[in-house]
């Protein structure tokens, strides 16, 4: 039984995911031969706890050695790739292909209060974890700068 929306709101988020599917499907009428492989946004959540900053990532599927952790200067990048296993057979027709293959990309702004260097990493079931010590004596750098007048 599909659910039926009961305020305008709820239309317009019902439009929205509908949308939505019409683009990823026609986005991937572009490249046949590359069926299910595009770029992709993985989910994540961002949350503090009293002591870290925390990241959780969800990567199912993903071979460790495919996902590449980086940080540049407060930049936190996340990469990685995901390739179509076949199973061996080449001649398969896809009735639904739903899930995720190709490569991603995502990048995060670390807050100022993280400490950097204590950064730890943890992959446990589809789940990539990125904690941040917090360094509570440390805060945001705000300042204004002055505009002159030019000539």
């Amino acid at each position: 039984m599909s659910v039926i929306p009961k305020d305008p709101l709820g239309w317009l988020m019902l439009f929205r995911q509908q949308m939505n599917e019409i683009f990823t499907f026609l986005s991937g009428l572009e490249r046949p031969d590359q069926l299910g492989e595009r770029e992709f946004t993985p989910l994540l959540d961002i949350y503090e706890t009293a002591d870290n900053y925390c990241i959780e990532i969800e990567l199912p599927g993903f071979p460790l050695r495919d996902l590449r952790l980086t940080i540049c200067c407060n930049t936190l990048v996340i990469e990685g790739q995901k390739g179509k296993e076949c199973g061996g057979q080449r001649s398969q027709t896809y009735i639904c292909l739903e899930r995720h293959f190709g490569r991603f990309c995502r990048t995060l702004e670390i807050p100022p209060a993280c400490d950097l260097e204590g950064a730890k990493a943890r992959y446990d079931m589809g789940v990539l974890l990125v904690t941040f010590p917090l360094n509570r004596e440390r805060t945001a750098i705000v300042r204004t700068i002055p505009i002159q007048q030019g000539d």
